[in-house]
C-alpha cells in the first residue's frame, strides 16, 4: 500500500508538470518528488519489481515501433548503417576514455557511463555487475536533459504545423499512444506475458536486462501476427516513466550537494564530448553520402529518441530514418552488453 501511495504521489507531481507543457514530466517529476521527500525525511517506497515493469514496457514499445517503419527508410538505413555503427563505437570509446582517464572513474563506471543512451538497460546492468550507479545515473540523466533542451531549441526555431499531432515521451525510449479496443488489450497482455516468462529464463542464465530483450523480440513477433497497429497505452508509459524516475531520484539522494554538483559538471563534459563526436561523424558522412547533416545529427544523437523525433517533425526531415536509427541503437545497446556479460560469466 505504501508503494502504491508513493507511486501515486510521484505521478501526481508529474501530471502537474505536464499541465505546464514541460517534457518528460512524469520522470523528472518523480525525481524531484524523491529528492524533496528525502529532504523532508519522508519515507517513499519503491516497488520491488519496478525495474522489471520498466524493462517490459520499454522493450514492448521499441518492438512495436518496428512495423510502422517506411520502406524507403529501410533502404536508407542500410546505406547509413556502417556510419551509424562507427558513430556508436566512437561515442562509446571516447566517452569511456574521458570518464576513465580524464575524470578518474573506475572501468565499470566508465563503461556504463559511456553507453550512448538506454538508461533502463544501464540500470539493470549496473545491478547485475554490482557497480555503484550514482555517477552513472547522473551522467545519463544530464545527457537526457541536454538532449531535451537541444530538441526544444530546434523545435522553437522550427515550430511544427498546428494541425500536426506529434507523439512525445521518454530516453528511456517509451512512445505515448492510446488504445481503445479489447482485442488490442489482449495482444498487449500476450506481449507482456511472453516477455515476462521468457525473460525469467534469461534471468536464470544471469543475462542482465532480460525482460527488455525478450519483450522487444516478442513485441516484434506478435506485431507481425496481427493487422492491428499495436501501441503501448498512455498509462503504462506514464507509469514506467514514474518508476524509473523514482529509482533515479533514489540514487540522487545518496549524494551530498557538493558531490552532486561535482558529478553534474563531470557529466556535462562527457555529454558534450559525445555530442561533438556525433556532429563530426555526421559532417563527414553528409559530405561523402549527400544526406542532410541535421538529419544525421538527430538520427545519431546519444539518446532521447522521442525528443529527436519531435525535433525532426518540426524541421520536416525524414522521420523514418531517425526512428530506424534509434531503434537499431537501442537494440544494440540492450543486446550487446547482455551477451558480453553472459559469455564473461560463463568463462569465469
Amino acid at each position: 500500500m505504501r508503494s502504491l501511495l508513493s507511486i501515486a504521489l510521484c505521478m501526481l507531481v508529474g501530471w502537474g508538470g505536464s499541465l505546464l507543457g514541460l517534457p518528460l514530466t512524469y520522470m523528472f517529476g518523480a525525481i524531484a518528488a524523491m529528492i524533496i521527500a528525502h529532504r523532508l525525511k519522508v519515507d517513499v517506497s519503491i516497488p520491488k519489481h519496478s525495474l522489471t515493469i520498466v524493462q517490459i514496457v520499454l522493450g514492448s514499445s521499441v518492438g512495436l515501433m518496428v512495423k510502422g517503419l517506411q520502406g524507403e527508410a529501410a533502404q536508407d538505413i542500410l546505406l547509413l548503417l556502417p556510419s551509424l555503427l562507427i558513430c556508436l563505437g566512437l561515442q562509446f570509446g571516447i566517452g569511456y576514455l574521458w570518464f576513465n582517464r580524464k575524470l578518474g572513474w573506475s572501468r565499470e563506471e566508465s563503461m556504463l557511463g559511456a553507453v550512448p543512451g538506454a538508461m533502463a538497460a544501464v540500470l539493470a546492468i549496473s545491478e547485475h555487475t554490482q557497480t555503484p550507479p550514482q555517477k552513472v545515473v547522473i551522467s545519463h540523466a544530464i545527457r537526457l536533459v541536454i538532449l531535451i533542451i537541444i530538441a526544444g531549441v530546434i523545435t522553437g526555431l522550427n515550430p511544427p504545423p498546428a494541425t500536426e499531432h506529434v507523439p512525445y515521451s521518454d530516453e528511456l525510449n517509451v512512445h505515448i499512444f492510446s488504445f481503445a479496443t479489447l482485442g488490442m488489450v489482449g495482444w498487449l497482455l500476450l506481449i507482456a506475458a511472453g516477455g515476462y516468462f521468457s525473460g525469467r529464463l534469461l534471468e536464470r542464465m544471469h543475462v542482465p536486462a532480460p525482460y527488455m530483450l525478450t519483450s522487444l523480440v516478442v513485441a516484434i513477433s506478435m506485431h507481425y501476427l496481427t493487422d492491428r497497429m499495436l501501441t503501448v497505452p498512455d498509462f503504462l508509459s506514464f507509469l514506467s516513466m514514474t518508476l524509473i524516475g523514482m529509482r533515479i531520484g533514489r540514487y540522487f539522494t545518496a549524494f551530498s550537494i557538493s558531490m552532486l554538483i561535482q558529478n553534474i559538471w563531470a557529466s556535462v563534459q562527457a555529454v558534450f564530448v559525445s555530442m561533438l563526436v556525433t556532429v563530426l561523424v555526421a559532417l563527414v558522412t553528409a559530405h561523402i553520402m549527400g544526406y542532410p547533416v541535421d538529419l544525421l545529427i538527430l538520427a545519431w544523437a546519444p539518446g532521447s529518441m522521442e525528443a529527436m523525433l519531435f525535433a525532426a517533425m518540426a524541421m520536416k526531415v525524414n522521420v523514418g530514418i531517425i526512428m530506424s536509427s534509434h531503434i537499431i541503437r537501442m537494440i544494440l545497446l540492450h543486446a550487446i552488453p547482455a551477451v558480453a556479460l553472459f559469455f564473461r560469466r560463463r568463462k569465469q
